[in-house]
This record gives structure tokens, sequence and C-alpha cells, in this order.
């Protein structure tokens, strides 16, 4: 592969379901409906590099223009002209700048198994579960893919081993279509945003948006240390590099690739490396990830990681709308869609590692609606939606509370179950989106006074508390296991406080108070 801008190495799925490799000047072409790849992290990476390149090269420089763009897709010539002046950068293998890489990596750069370079089996606590191979190596494709990633994702690795730009695992969240048969261009074009809304400076020189270009802002005790904002061009966010490396092609082989299983191909085998890459730091903020910000201002924002249990409804508020106290808020190609003035449903595709440290101990992928709210009816939709998630919230606690007072002669001394408030969450999933559909169009549906809002809703308010209420009733029943279990009197104890607290708790009761103006019996649901 000679260049990665003008090379088939990306994959990808036609209308008819077969794959093919597409080099990023093909992004356009209607035939093509989706990214392929051999993990999913390496499709969360080159959609971000394919998005990285259209965002810098052939952004639209304003709304007007986005939906021109969006209507009438470039053709492989017209994007080939835009990247041409660029696609040096963009080689994988070069004797001066390489695609991610070390420009002037020191002859004392320790040399490591390629397969290192995969967030999941580059550390000694997963090669436990990642056992080693015999004859390891990474075809050329899936050697740029673990570049990219591991760059785009880098956990911490130790003394002097850095962090991305958004810190370790980030989570990333893409505008996706809800229809199946949805373009690549259109999967893309959603999460690229016009100029004029980043409003970001002209670039003095390519090596401040694509590092490699330049030597290495080491931060070692001979560098120059961090790297703010201010040292760099906004859009180094989608081209950091904090990790040093360079691939070793002295020693490539040919053989079967152990990732993608392409036989008979060049093989990569080892990579260099050294400590002390750039040290992002500061207020940096990516375009397509969900930050927390600190309401005093104090602190630099933080860009919101994968976590265990993966991305659910809890987490849609801030993920979609962003929370009124930025805790977090919503990712800047998230938050300006209302902006766009499309008529498409739309779904919010979050991606990320959850990492403890080094160790990546899953991969989440999660898709969640989104809905077109005015403006003007946002506020409501979040005071409406921040009464229900904290009514979810108060019940996932005491089910969890009740359920080990249930199992347990010393409740306080025993440990949490995860999983038991994680099912509460799943259970209660389905439901939480159909209300917030039913929500969203009462919101938009006339121009009503808010308390004839409030009326609207009522009705939906009772429905949410009622299927909380019964959800984690019934999950109370499954987790402490058999009708004798449910007999014993810590059992009968703990459901009736369970009961107690499902009614009396405080978010319960805000929120029944606004189900009862729809003049609603409240004490009818059989328990």
């Amino acid at each position: 592969m000679s260049n990665l801008v003008t090379a088939p190495w990306i994959g990808a799925r036609d209308r008819l379901g077969g794959l093919c490799r597409i080099s990023p000047c093909r992004v356009g072409d209607p035939a093509l409906l989706d990214l392929h790849a051999p993990r999913p992290d390496f499709r969360s990476a080159a959609y971000q590099f394919l998005i990285g390149l259209l965002q810098t090269f052939y952004a639209p420089s304003s709304a007007r223009e986005w939906r021109t763009r969006w209507n009438q897709p470039p053709s492989a010539e017209t994007l080939a002209a835009a990247f041409a002046p660029y696609q040096d950068a963009f080689a994988l293998e070069n004797e001066g700048p390489a695609f991610l890489q070390d420009l002037a990596l020191p002859a004392d750069a320790h040399q490591l198994p390629v397969l290192d370079l995969l967030i999941d089996a580059g550390s000694d606590s997963n090669r436990h579960f990642n056992k080693a191979q015999s004859h390891p190596g990474l075809c050329e494709d899936c050697a740029a893919l673990a570049v990219l990633t591991l760059q785009l994702n880098a956990p911490p690795g130790g003394r002097g081993i850095r962090t991305s730009v958004r810190g370790g695992g980030p989570l990333t969240t893409l505008l996706v279509p809800a229809q199946e048969d949805a373009t690549l261009w259109q999967r893309l074009w959603l999460n690229v945003l016009p100029s004029d809304e980043l409003n970001y400076p002209e670039p003095r020189q390519w090596g401040e948006v694509l590092p490699w270009l330049l030597p290495t802002r080491t931060s070692d005790a001979q560098g120059v240390g961090d790297t703010t904002p201010e040292k760099a061009h906004p859009l180094q966010a989608y081209w950091g590099m904090p990790r040093r490396l360079r691939l070793d092609a002295s020693t490539c082989t040919q053989g079967d690739c152990s990732v993608c299983g392409a036989s008979g191909v060049r093989l990569f085998q080892h990579y260099r490396t050294r400590h002390g890459g750039t040290n992002y730091t500061g207020a940096w903020q990516h375009p397509l990830s969900p930050y927390n910000l600190d309401p005093k201002h104090e602190k630099p924002p933080l860009a919101v990681k994968g976590q265990r249990g993966g991305i659910g409804y809890r987490h849609w508020l801030g993920l979609a709308l962003g929370r009124a106290d930025q805790m977090p808020q919503a990712a800047k190609v998230v938050a300006t869609t209302f902006d766009r003035k499309l008529k498409l449903p739309l779904r919010l595709w979050c991606q990320g590692y959850d990492m403890d440290n080094m160790k990546a101990r899953c991969w989440y992928d999660s898709l969640l609606p989104l809905h077109a709210v005015p403006p003007e009816q946002q506020a409501a939709l979040v005071r409406h939606l921040i009464q229900c998630l904290e009514v979810a919230t108060e019940s996932a606690k005491a089910l969890s509370a009740q359920v080990k007072a249930a199992r347990f002669k010393r409740p306080a001394d025993a440990a949490t179950d995860p999983a038991v408030q994680q099912s509460f969450w799943q259970g209660t999933e389905a439901g939480f989106y159909a209300v917030l559909a039913e929500l969203v169009a009462v919101l938009i549906s006339a121009s009503l006074e808010p308390e004839d809002v409030d009326l609207r809703v009522a009705p939906l308010a009772r429905q949410w508390l009622l299927l909380t209420r019964r959800s984690a009733l019934n999950l109370f029943d499954f987790w402490v296991g058999s009708e004798d279990a449910l007999c014993h009197e810590p059992a009968v104890q703990a459901r009736t406080k369970l009961l107690k607290d499902l009614k009396n708790a405080k978010p319960m009761k805000k929120l029944w108070e606004l189900a009862r103006l729809a003049d609603i019996p409240v004490n009818q649901e059989r328990t």
C-alpha cells in the first residue's frame, strides 16, 4: 500500500451486500452503504479517519454548502483533487514523514511485537486471554488501522506513555441515519461541521494539524513539555499522535494476517517505540466526543470515557442534548444537529473502550435514538427527562439495596452485585424510549401553555412510574430466587421496604405530583 489517501485499503459494504476495498476518494459513491472491518475498534477508527479527512480538507464553508454537498455527493475525482495537495502526508511507509508515526525516532527505541499495537492485547494484564501466536503479523491495511486506533484511543501505559488527545479510552458519538439503506456518504457527512461553526483559524503550517510532519513534541526530560491547544491547531484533535512509534519494515515477511486472515500478504511483525510522546493537556475539545465541563471553569474539559455496563438510556440526555450542568455537554457535532434542518430520523452511535488504566475491559457499541426537538422546546424536554431519570436511578438503587438485604444477614458487609442495577436499566430501556418518543411528540405537536403541556405529559409520568415500579418488583423476585426464599422473613421485609421506597422516595413523590394532574387514581396498580 503506497498511500492511505489514494490506495484502496478501507473495507466497505455495498448495496448488494458485497464487501470491497475502497480509497477515501470513493466515499461519495452511492453504491456504498457502510464500512466493514475485522474488529469493531478498527471500524470506529476508519470512520473517524474519513471524517477527519473530510473535515480537514473538504469542509463546507457554511450550512448552505453543507446541505448542497449532502444532496450532491462528490465524485472520486472531486475528492482526489481536494486531497491531492496533502496526500504525501498519508504515506504508511516513508523515509521521511509517515502517517501517525514519529518523524525521527531515536536509535534506542524498543522493538516490540506488532500485535502490541492492539489495545486489547498490548498489556501484560491482557495476555492471559490473548495467547501469543507462533508467527504473528499484521497486513498493511490492519497495521495502518492498528496505528490509527491506538493513537485515537491511547490509554495510560506507565510512566511517560501518553494518552490520546481525549484521554485514555474516550467515548466517540457519531450521528448516523436510522434508515438501513443510508449511504456511506450520508453516514460520514452528518459528522462534518461547516467551517463557520467551528471558526478555526487557517493553519500556519500543516505540521500544526498533522503532527508527524514535524519533529515530535516530546514530553521527556529533553522534550518541550506539554502540548496545549495554543501550541497546535484545533484540527489536530482529529490527528493526535500521543505515542512515539514507527512500523518496522526491516522484519517484514510474507504470510497470513493475524487479524483479518488475509493470506500470502506482506506482514509487519514489529514496530519500534519510545516513551515521552506528545502530552496533550489543557482545554482540548474534539467535536466528536462529549465532555464534562467544570461549572467553575477552573479545570479543563474532560472527555467522557467508555464505562462498565455500556451506554444506555441513563446516558441519553447528556449525550444527545447535554445536561444543564454540562456534566456532560453533548459532542459539538451532536449539539448542532438541529441546525442542519434535516427531516430524516437519526440515531446516535456511541462507541469506545471501557479502560482500567492500560487494561481494556470491554469495547462498547450502542445506538441511541435521536429526536429533532426545536431549541425552544428543549428546556421542557430536559426538565421532564431529568425527573424520569431520577426516578429510574432511585429505583435501581433501591432494588440493589433490597436484593442485598434479602440475600445476606449482614448486607452492609456484602459486595454490591452490579448485575442487579444493570438488569433494571436494560429491562426498562424500551419503555423509556417509548415515553421519550411520546414526550417529544407532545412538545412539538402544537404551541401549548406550560400548564397544558403538563396535563399532556401527566399520563406519560404515570406510565413511567408504574413501569419502573413493576420492573423493580419483578427483578427483586428474580434475583432473590425461589418462592421459598421469597417467603423468608428477610426477603419479606426487604420487599416491603422496596415497595415503600418506590412510592415515597423524593423523585417518585415529585413525579407523582405531575401524574395526578391527569386525575388518575394512584394506588390501583397491583403489587
